[in-house]
């Protein structure tokens, strides 16, 4: 007789998989109009415009509510030496500023519009929020955490000016603090165009597998499509909800 091991939910991969259902469960918001809240927590960035080398994605998010994020990230407290407590709700805009940086960052490349983008938001006590970054990352493997380097970075500080630009900035120019580094003449821009048009592709493709196929099959199917993007919105497409 076989043995079934016993589901265990305080197991960190079933932790995190309620994390990201929770994550899935909420709300789109417009990037360019996300209200002030407070709390830490993580975030998901959405691109839902049709420009390239992004437009299978976007059309992909805007007929399925925004499946396939192109970013993850995080803000948490670095406070954690001075005794903050990890299991106490965070009380100021730590996640709110975090997401107002990328909207600024977006907003100033060149060849994006913020207009196009998407948010949802999960505040959390900080002690989940590794985990529920880790476990999205894994599962989603957004453009730009994975196949893009430098978007969530900050400008460089004292001594560090003379480093060069991201492979993000060479590919969507237009950030201030960017704008003064080196160029990296290791990074062909017309490379970075076809490896997004690539990873896009695959991430619709992976998306677009039946339940069956996805390696996500425990996760709830998303609400009724939404149309975020500016462009592309009809006059009876229902807008991203506010908290």
């Amino acid at each position: 007789m076989s043995e079934i091991d016993p589901y265990n939910p305080l197991e960190l991969e079933a932790l995190g998989q309620a994390l990201l259902r929770e994550l899935e469960r909420h709300p789109l918001h417009p990037l360019a109009g996300l209200p002030r809240f407070e709390g830490s927590g993580i975030y998901a960035l959405y691109y839902c415009g049709g420009e390239d080398p992004y437009a299978a994605m976007g059309r992909f998010n805007l007929e399925h509510n925004c499946r396939i994020p192109i970013y993850i990230g995080r803000a948490k407290e670095t406070g954690a030496r001075q005794g903050l407590n990890p299991f106490q709700p965070v009380t100021s805009p730590l996640l709110w500023d975090r997401v107002q940086e990328h909207k600024k960052s977006i907003d100033h490349a060149t060849n994006l519009d913020v207009e196009e983008f998407a948010v949802r938001v999960l505040v959390v006590m900080p002690i989940w929020i590794p985990l529920a970054e880790a476990m999205a990352i894994r599962i989603y493997r957004p453009l730009w955490n994975s196949h893009l380097q430098g978007f969530g970075i900050h400008a460089p500080g004292g001594g560090r000016a003379g480093q060069k630009r991201s492979q993000w900035d060479e590919l969507h120019p237009g950030r201030r603090f960017a704008a003064g580094l080196k160029r990296n003449e290791s990074t062909v821009r017309a490379d970075l165009v076809e490896r997004m048009r690539r990873a896009t592709q695959e991430a619709v493709a992976q998306a677009s597998r039946p339940a069956s196929e996805d390696t996500r099959e425990s996760t709830p199917q998303p609400p009724p499509p939404t149309s975020p993007g500016r462009r592309s919105r009809s006059a009876s497409s229902p807008r991203p909800r506010r908290p």
